[in-house]
């Protein structure tokens, strides 16, 4: 007889260990299955950072001594990990010229970097003490079917296949999800933007001149093919700041027939032969990571049936880590409450809609001309950074607002820019017309 379980997850990072810790500690029994063997070990790029300004997503995320603090939501949860408060944001053109963008938190800080990893040992080690949760590594769900009274998930192991039922299923397998793609939901509900493929470097033994700075190296002219954004900031490694490490992050746009570089490649062109090489000379890469993503429109309803989906598998590309725990929190709560009731879901589905900012068109287009900077010529970005050198710009890191921040400081600059260069100007003012393709570098003439 095949076992009953009250919520099975599939997924084991931020949003399905959150939502898992939330429902068993309600004494459901819970499945929770992930692809990896070791559930805290971090293979994929992404961004591990808190990002600390208040209102992203409807919430004020901080870091308060051994804890990450959700103020809105009213929980924190532990981090026994190291930090490295970032205290300033530089953007820097292929010519080397920069913008600066000062903390503007209390403390004067931008975000707030830790180790991704620490936090998941640390969530992982209380999930294990719970008796209701049943726990499988190295098993991937496949997909999932709503049945009359409840779910039925497919789940591959090494061995092969096999079949769970549960009341829920919770869809918290990252952003190719493959649940949710077996629902069919990426062709009923959203619409597909392009393919990234991204690789990281850790490094230690780095000489760079911004210490303690997020970095974003913009412009076509730090990469050989001319495609992709690089982002840089030190990291806590093993709950260590010394030696330094850094992390070094290329996100390249896959286009179909066009001649690319992968990203490994263009990681080493620019730490040994790109502008900026001499910050390399003694680096010694201490961990690499990739991950391939597909951007699609967000899953504005996150439920199907029976099933929730959680974090990164209903967003457009991330929702930040901070965000894969704050929604599976609330989506564990609101499971619980449908199991006991048979309403709640409803719940989870409205904060969703409400708070996550890709969820609005604009939004997205926003977001993704701050990356579109590309879209204007090498030079022009030099002169337009040029035009900042001395500016008091205060900011965060965080995709929504970042590209107003550069924007005014840019346009603050607008009739000097006229002047000098009216070609130029004509492209700013247009600039919010700019396409998400174009931004994203995923059309041929990018």
């Amino acid at each position: 007889m095949t076992k009953q379980y009250d919520v099975i997850i599939v997924g084991a990072g931020p949003a399905g260990l959150m939502v898992a810790r939330t429902v068993a500690a309600h004494g459901l029994s819970v499945l929770l299955a992930d692809v990896k063997k070791d559930f805290s070990r971090v293979f994929r790029s992404c961004c591990c950072n808190l990002i600390i300004e208040p209102g992203t997503h409807k919430e004020t995320a901080t870091y308060e001594g051994g804890r990450i603090c959700f103020a809105e939501n009213r929980f924190s949860v532990p981090y026994s990990g190291t930090v490295i408060p970032l205290k300033n944001s530089f953007k820097i053109s292929p010519g080397g010229k920069t913008i600066k963008i000062n903390g503007k938190s209390p403390e004067g800080n931008v975000a707030i970097s830790y180790e991704k990893e620490v936090l998941l040992q640390d969530f992982f080690s209380r999930i294990t003490a719970l008796k209701n949760v049943e726990i499988l590594s190295e098993t991937q769900g496949i997909a999932v079917e709503n049945l009359k009274a409840g779910v039925k998930v497919t789940l591959r192991t090494r061995t092969g296949l096999f079949t769970a039922r549960g009341r829920i299923a919770v869809a918290a397998d990252g952003v190719n999800s493959k649940l949710v793609q077996s629902l069919g939901l990426n062709e009923s509900r959203r619409k597909f933007f392009a393919r990234f493929r991204v690789a990281s470097f850790h490094m230690e033994q780095v000489d760079c001149p911004y210490p303690h700075s997020w970095i974003t190296f913009v412009g076509t002219g730090h990469t050989q093919g001319r495609r992709g954004q690089l982002y840089m900031c030190p990291k806590p490694h093993e709950k260590k700041t010394d030696p330094p490490v850094y992390e070094l992050t290329i996100g390249i746009p896959i286009v179909p027939n066009l001649p690319g570089f992968v990203p490994e490649d263009e990681l080493t062109y620019f730490t040994t032969r790109g502008r900026f090489a001499s910050w390399f000379k003694n680096m010694k890469i201490v961990d690499t990571r990739a991950a391939s993503l597909n951007f699609y429109t967000p899953l504005v309803n996150p439920i199907e049936g029976n099933v929730v989906a959680v974090g990164d598998a209903a967003a457009f590309i991330e929702t930040y880590v901070q965000g894969g725990v704050m929604y599976g929190y609330q989506a564990g709560n609101a499971i619980v409450k449908y199991l006991a009731t048979g309403k709640g879901l409803e719940d989870y589905a409205a904060a969703w809609g409400e708070s996550f900012e890709y969820n609005k068109p604009d939004e997205i287009k926003q977001a993704t001309q701050g990356f579109g900077l590309h879209v204007l010529k090498d030079d022009d970005i030099d002169y337009l950074f040029s035009l900042t050198r001395g500016d008091e710009i205060s900011g965060y890191v965080n995709e929504f607002s970042d590209p107003v921040t550069v924007r005014t400081a840019l346009l603050n600059h607008f009739e000097q820019i006229k002047r000098d260069r009216p070609a130029l100007a004509v492209k700013l003012e247009r600039f919010k017309d700019v396409s998400v393709h174009d931004a994203l570098q995923v059309s041929k003439k990018g």
